[in-house]
C-alpha cells in the first residue's frame, strides 16, 4: 500500500514538473521537492531505474536542487557515464549552471572524468561558458592539469587569454602551479 501511494504520488508530481517546467511557472510544493530530491539522489547514485522511470512519466531532466546542482551536473561530477548520455538524449541542458556558475563539464573537468567531458562537448554550450569567477573550462582543465581535456578545448577555439577575476588565465594558471606540461601544451598553441 505504501509503495503504491508512492508511486501514485511519484507519478502526479513527475507529470506536474513536466507540465510546470514547459509553462515556466514551476513553483515547487513540499511533494514536489520531494520527488526533485529523489531525482537528484538518484543521479548521485547512478540510480538509473529511477530516472528512466521519471523521464518515462514526463518528468523534467532540468530540475535543480538548492545549491543548483541539476541531475546532469551530479552525473557528470560522480562519473556516471550512462546516465550522462541517457539525461543528454532526453534533453538535459548541458549550459545549465549551479548557484556558482559551475556546469557539468567543469564538474566532470574538475573530477577527471575525461569521457564525460568530452560528450558534454559535443553540446551547444559556448566553448567559453564562465561561472561566477569568470573561470572558463579551459582554466578548469589548467588548474587541475587535465591535459587532454584542455587540448581539446585548445582545438575547440576556446579563448586562451581569457582571465578570470582575480586577472588569471589558463597559461598564468598553469605558471603558478608549476606545471610544465600544460605550460607546453598552451604555449604550443599560442
Amino acid at each position: 500500500m505504501k509503495k503504491t501511494l508512492f508511486m501514485i504520488t511519484f507519478l502526479f508530481t513527475a507529470h506536474s514538473l513536466a507540465v510546470n517546467a514547459k509553462e515556466n511557472s514551476y513553483q515547487p510544493t513540499g511533494t514536489a521537492n520531494k520527488v526533485i530530491a529523489l531525482v537528484i539522489k538518484a543521479a548521485k547514485e547512478n540510480n538509473q531505474a529511477l530516472i528512466d522511470q521519471y523521464v518515462e512519466l514526463g518528468g523534467n531532466v532540468n530540475v535543480s536542487d538548492q545549491k543548483g546542482y541539476t541531475p546532469l551536473i551530479y552525473a557528470a561530477y560522480f562519473g556516471h557515464e550512462r546516465l550522462v548520455d541517457f539525461l543528454l538524449k532526453n534533453n538535459a541542458n548541458a549550459c545549465m549552471k549551479d548557484k556558482r556558475g559551475n556546469t557539468a563539464l567543469m564538474g566532470a573537468i574538475f573530477k577527471g572524468h575525461v569521457t564525460i567531458a568530452f560528450r558534454l562537448l559535443k553540446s551547444e554550450c559556448e566553448i567559453d561558458q564562465n561561472n561566477n569567477a569568470n573561470q572558463t573550462a579551459l582554466m578548469y582543465a589548467t588548474l587541475f592539469g587535465r591535459k587532454q581535456i584542455a587540448e581539446k578545448l585548445i582545438t575547440n577555439g576556446a579563448d586562451m587569454k581569457a582571465q578570470d577575476t582575480n586577472g588569471n588565465s589558463a597559461t598564468s594558471l598553469a605558471e603558478d602551479q608549476l606545471n610544465r606540461e600544460m605550460i607546453v601544451l598552451l604555449e604550443r598553441y599560442k
